[in-house]
């Protein structure tokens, strides 16, 4: 089963194919190696090659890797020997051959996923292993980096790193999720304060509402003392020296009458009902007579004629067929016997006279069965007057019954409309009846006057009962403030403490991230809505590191490589390369082995170590 290293040193290097290095070319190292050469000797090609072998990819990351074949050569090896924190020397090996790359651990065949087992995923190996790769190859992607391997805060510790407000405030809260928490409680106050606005604005409304309901009431109020006044005095005029009686006998008499006239009953269906089902019946006999088929008594008679006719007319055929064969020789069909030329002659008359007489008897039966169709015709249409002469009789009585029907119904219609326009009549005259009673003394225009008044006057009256009661009602005490105010307070006080608790956590679990001269800010907390946004700032003695030289980039980077190897807790092996930019490295001690790549100008290769024992070598 594969483990993960917590420390790992390389002791030797073998290459083939791999970039500059055509031929199979070892390198052996120790603690500490110092690389040295002129440009494009193979410096970073070392690099490189540690890093193909652990991660598949070189020195700086990237998918190509068409640079790594020397020239135009598609098979490439790199066999690396490296120790292990027990001190076991073990091999890896990255090979290709024929277009199939294969990855051996100690000769056993493993997956690249093995590898991120043993070395860590390779943004991280490569962030420790090359002091460069995490700003300059990550840039922003390694805050995601160091945020994966950033180590949780307890929340006791949390909370005890509080004050004691803030942790009196919290010490009753369940929440799993600070943030999600206190966008809850910002989404609480976001909604107080617009049921607040609410409120307010409706006691406003309502208020306006008050007033504006004050002016109509008393409006309406002078409105309905005015029209009263008014209708006091058509009334007294109306009825002053006014006798109704004689309209009001005549009034119970139209009423009378009219109803009357309502309890009549119309005619229904019925005044029709005997003729209709006189019709039906009428209707039933003309079919039966349309209906009628005529059944000849002559039909066995024509049958048994017409079948002897075909009889005789097959036998008349046969015989005939046999005579057209008799010949000498020929045995005879009907008497069995072989004909000769003596008998010839006699034979063929005794066909001859048979199919004679046979022809008599079908002009026989042809006569008798020309007869029989005569007189089955004769039969016929005698059969067929009838039933005309039937059928029309039928349909005149079928005729004269649907004309009678269609004179009631029209003589009912006539009596229904003239019964309805007396009803619209009485109706009219006991509406002027009313209207003469109603004006009394009043000329029609001041009685629809008086009319107008009484039906405005109950309206008001309606209108100024709710108005009154509107007036009397009191909805301030449903939309008080003062309670919403008081709980966004409180809200407001415990995001405030959640918020600090963002800022602690935040605080406590970037500690892990002091270093000498490097900072880095991961995340900014808005105190105010403890808010946390993604933040990454990465700063080497107060400047940015776009603005850093090439020596400070490299000195940078090692904090960021020392700092990581703390957090994952693993002693890797670190590549300084371009190291002739670096007089003096004096703001952090790497751990681990170490290898230095510097340029010497018009030197060949040469791999100098120390601490291992490994002798010098120059490629």
């Amino acid at each position: 089963m594969i483990q993960s290293l917590k420390s790992f040193s390389v002791r030797s290097l073998t290459v083939k194919g791999f970039k500059g290095f055509a031929d199979e070319t070892t390198f052996s190292f120790g603690d500490m190696n110092t690389i040295t050469g002129h440009n494009g000797q193979g410096k970073t090609s070392i690099a490189d090659a540690i890093a193909f072998a652990i991660t598949g990819v070189p020195f700086y990351g990237g998918a190509k890797l068409d640079h790594l074949y020397f020239q135009n050569a598609r098979d490439i090896l790199v066999d690396m020997e490296f120790a292990d924190e027990t001190g076991a020397v073990r091999r890896l090996t990255r090979q290709r051959v024929n277009d199939n790359m294969d990855i051996l651990l100690d000769g056993r065949r493993i997956t690249q996923r093995d590898l991120t087992v043993m070395f860590m995923e390779r943004d991280l190996f490569l962030s420790m292993f090359n002091p460069r790769y995490f700003i300059d190859v990550l840039g922003s992607k390694g805050r995601d980096l160091l945020e994966r391997y950033l180590p949780e805060v307890p929340h006791e510790k949390i909370m005890s790193a509080l004050s004691s407000h803030d942790r009196e405030l919290l010490e009753d809260q369940q929440f799993l999720s600070a943030e999600a928490f206190a966008k809850k409680l910002r989404e609480e106050i976001s909604q107080l304060d617009r049921d607040m606005i609410y409120n307010q604005g409706k006691r406003d409304l309502q208020a306006d509402q008050v007033k504006e309901r004050a002016g109509q009431l008393t409006e309406k109020q002078q409105r309905h003392a005015q029209l009263t006044a008014e209708a006091n005095e058509l009334e007294a005029r109306r009825t002053t020296g006014f006798d109704g009686s004689s309209l009001n006998e005549k009034l119970a008499d139209l009423y009378a009458r009219h109803e009357e006239l309502l309890k009549e009953q119309p005619d229904g269906p019925e005044l029709t009902q005997e003729l209709d089902a006189q019709i039906q019946a009428a209707a039933q006999t003309l079919e039966q007579a349309r209906a009628r088929v005529y059944q000849s008594q002559y039909t066995q008679q024509l049958a048994d004629t017409q079948a002897r006719i075909d009889g005789l007319r097959k036998e008349v055929s046969r015989q005939r067929h046999i005579l057209s064969g008799l010949k000498p020789g020929v045995q005879c069909q009907m008497c069995k016997q072989t004909v000769t030329e003596e008998t010839l002659p006699q034979v063929r008359k005794e066909f001859l006279d048979s199919v004679d007489k046979l022809c008599r008897q079908g002009r026989e039966q042809t006569g008798q069965l020309k007869e029989l169709q005569e007189l089955d015709a004769k039969a016929r249409a005698v059969f067929d007057q009838f039933q005309q002469e039937d059928a029309a009789k039928a349909n005149a009585a079928l005729s004269a019954l649907k004309e009678k029907r269609g004179r009631m119904v029209e003589d009912s219609q006539d009596k229904s409309a003239e019964r309805q326009k007396e009803i619209d009549r009485l109706h009219a005259e006991i509406q002027n009846t009313e209207l003469d009673l109603e004006y009394g003394l009043l000329s029609p225009k001041e009685g629809e006057r008086l009319r107008r008044i009484k039906e405005e006057l109950t309206t008001l009256s309606a209108e100024i009962n709710v108005l009154t009661e509107q007036s009397q009602a009191d909805p301030a005490a449903e939309l008080d403030i003062a309670p919403l105010e008081t709980a966004k307070k409180e809200k407001q006080a415990l995001l405030s403490a959640v918020a600090s608790y963002i800022a602690k956590r935040v605080e406590l679990r970037l500690s892990k991230l002091q270093m000498n001269r490097v900072s880095i800010s991961l995340y900014s907390v808005m105190k105010t809505t403890g808010e946390v946004k993604d933040s990454f700032k990465f700063v080497y003695e107060d400047r940015p590191y776009i603005c850093l030289s090439g020596s400070e980039r490299i000195k940078a980077g090692l904090e960021v490589a020392e700092l990581l190897k703390s957090l994952v807790g693993v002693n890797f092996p670190v590549f300084i390369d371009d190291a002739e930019r670096v007089p003096v490295i004096d703001n952090v001690r790497p751990t681990g082995q170490i290898f230095i790549a510097q340029v010497v100008k018009g030197a060949r290769l040469t791999v100098q170590a120390s601490g291992g024992a490994a002798p010098a070598q120059a490629a």
